[in-house]
């Protein structure tokens, strides 16, 4: 399929206006002696003139690099400037008359032919786009001048004077070296705009792009950096042909800059404002003396028998959040643009391939799992779960009353609250009580079924004949949430609810057509990406679960609806299926940025069902949700594990 439109469309909507291509490609090649002779004869041409013009090669330099080639002078920087001079003019309309003795053609042919179909793709996304392209040597001082918003970058640059591709690892690795280099120095170009990176190589080197990022010395966030393989884009005669993943990353690039200089900008000003907390935090407990502790250690925490490590812990988290809330510039420019709805516009659709990222960062916020340091006793919050992997009970007595004072505590007996591990595809699981176990997952509490057990074994929990053993222990602002629960407190603590749980969902379509006079619901195969990423209901008014798709899903299903024959379908559908193909923003609108919400009927009289066909509407997508349909959650890169 050619998704070349809807990349074109999607950068004249985008606010990239200046792209940089660099690639070794660009970069004059250096000529022998022996090819010299072909030099000087395009040199001296009387038509020279008709290609070159002045501006580009000077009559002073032009009379230079002809008298150092006739005295031999191979090291004259004229000659230099002059194959450069030419080479640009080359790259510009590939004529023959600039070419000595056709080395250009015989060593940058091919490396220049791959980025054109790129190049046109790129010239037809708008007269306001200014496109440079350029090669190592000089792609420092052309940065500086264009200050672009989207680097190209080419994955592996070789020196000049090599007239091939890598033949050995050395070489491989000293190409990328310098790819990397080059790339530091152009992000760190002072009054730079954060420009978006997109890696680009003749090689399907996908699996090695994070490594190469994570050389870059965190100068640029995965919010702002792809890669494409230069033979997704190929030349027709109609114009470029956009395939593979070329229209995820250009399209993802180009719609989500802004989003990720701002959020960049802003994660800048959050790491400034910690650091400078950090710091401020340190020199102050530096400056401690032991007799600032001598009540807390002798009169609390030795007779109460709490370890210091445990309290240390409390009083520096808290400390550094404190000091870290008053360093960070929370009212700057950075952090109020990122409330502002246009800047995610251009973000379509669910991950290509389902990540557990958000999900674990969320899971980590609200539980302490305690694996550097073992428990000493019970806690608030302390979460055992049954053999089963569903059944929970999580201690809600407070920590007051299970301290040990005077050699007794307050309470003989713990409370627990008993719950039930959820799937995303169950209708009670909220992303408030998210909790990463195995996969996203949500708890949901039984709060009449509280029981009192007797202090025992801190790693179990007898429940009759069922032994719960220790999982983790849910933070204090979340337990007391769910404490307060139990005992009707009006007062009820709140905790945040995720941004998104990400869970890959398999997705099946199914058309009705007509096969004679009685309907059929046949499954369209073959979609690419037939998955989407599910998002639990927050609760209240929010009941019903939602989907986004990928970008490719929706391209893929759209093209399919295109090619249908009317005759295949019900008179009383195809005005459904046309306005499905003709109003493609609105199916986009829906599918990558609303979400569909299911089950139940939705855009165009689709409908969206859990699990099993109904065969109902003229188009039904089904999501499977249930446990074993879940897709593998995306790992890290192999190489660098």
């Amino acid at each position: 399929m050619n998704y070349a439109t809807q990349i074109i469309n999607a950068f004249k909507a985008s606010v990239v206006k200046r792209i940089l291509v660099v690639d070794d490609a660009y970069d004059p090649p250096v000529l022998s002696e022996e090819q010299l002779g072909g030099l000087l004869e395009v040199l001296e041409q009387s038509e020279l003139r008709d290609n070159v013009p002045e501006e580009l090669l000077g009559n002073e330099n032009l009379q230079s690099a002809i008298e150092a080639i006739q005295e031999v002078d191979l090291d004259h920087e004229a000659i230099t400037d002059a194959t450069s001079a030419l080479f640009d003019a080359y790259v510009l309309n590939r004529t023959a008359e600039v070419d000595p003795g056709g080395e250009f053609a015989r060593l940058k042919g091919l490396p220049l032919a791959t980025l054109d179909p790129l190049l046109e793709l790129l010239d037809r996304c708008g007269d306001e786009l200014c496109i440079r392209t350029v090669g190592k040597n000089a792609a420092l001082s052309v940065c500086k001048d264009l200050m672009p918003d989207l680097i190209l970058m080419d994955f592996f640059l070789s020196p000049p004077d090599r007239t091939a591709g890598a033949s050995t690892r050395k070489e491989e690795l000293a190409d990328r070296g310098s790819s990397i280099e080059l790339l530091k120095s152009l992000l760190q170009v002072d009054g730079g705009v954060n420009p978006a990176v997109i890696l680009m190589s003749s090689e399907d080197v996908q699996r090695r792009v994070q490594r190469y990022r994570s050389s870059l010395d965190r100068k640029v966030t995965a919010l702002r950096f792809g890669f494409l393989y230069k033979k997704w884009i190929r030349q027709s005669e109609d114009g470029p042909i956009a395939e593979g993943n070329a229209a995820d990353v250009l399209m993802e690039m180009s719609g989500s800059l802004e989003f990720g200089r701002t959020l960049e900008a802003a994660l800048r000003q959050w790491k400034l404002g910690a650091e400078q907390g950090l710091k401020e935090l340190y020199n102050e407990l530096r400056d401690l003396e032991v007799k600032d502790f001598a009540y807390l250690l002798r009169f609390r925490l030795y007779e109460e028998g709490e370890p210091f490590a445990d309290y240390l812990e409390w009083f520096l988290g808290e400390s550094l959040r404190a000091v870290v809330d008053n360093k960070v510039g929370w009212n700057t420019e950075d952090f109020s643009r990122l409330n502002d709805k246009e800047l995610t516009e251009g973000i379509e659709g669910a991950h290509p391939g389902p990540t557990s990222r958000i999900a674990q960062i969320f899971d980590r916020m609200r539980f302490s799992s305690r694996k550097n340091r073992e428990r000493a006793r019970f806690g608030l919050g302390d979460l055992f779960i049954a053999p089963d992997k569903k059944s929970v009970r999580m201690v809600i007595t407070p920590d007051s009353d299970i301290i040990v004072r005077d050699g007794k505590r307050g309470a003989s007996r713990i409370l627990t609250v008993g719950g039930t591990i959820r799937g995303l595809g169950d209708e009670k699981a909220l992303a408030g009580q998210l909790i990463f176990y195995g996969t996203p997952k949500a708890l949901t509490w039984d709060l009449k079924d509280v029981v009192s057990h007797e202090f025992g074994d801190i790693l179990e929990l007898q429940v009759g004949e069922t032994t719960y053993s220790y999982y983790a222990t849910m933070r204090t602002l979340p337990a007391q949430a769910v404490q307060k629960e139990v005992l009707g407190d009006l007062a009820r603590v709140g905790s945040a609810a995720p941004p998104t749980v990400d869970v890959g969902a398999s997705v099946k379509v199914y058309l009705k057509k007509m096969v004679g006079n009685r309907p059929d619901m046949t499954e369209l195969g073959d979609l690419e990406d037939a998955h989407a990423q599910v998002f639990m209901p927050r609760g209240g008014s929010d009941r019903k679960t939602r989907a986004l798709f990928t970008s490719r899903f929706v391209r893929t299903l759209v093209a399919r609806l295109e090619g249908i024959d009317e005759a295949d379908l019900f008179p009383d559908d195809l005005g459904h299926r046309n306005n499905w193909i003709r109003n493609t923003t609105r199916v986009r609108r829906a599918m990558l940025r609303d979400g569909i919400r299911f089950p139940g009927e939705d855009i165009y009289k689709m409908f969206a069902s859990v699990g099993t066909l109904k065969g109902k509407n003229w188009l039904e997508i089904v999501v499977d949700v249930s446990e074993d349909a879940l897709l593998d959650l995306r790992g890290t890169d192999p190489l660098e594990q």
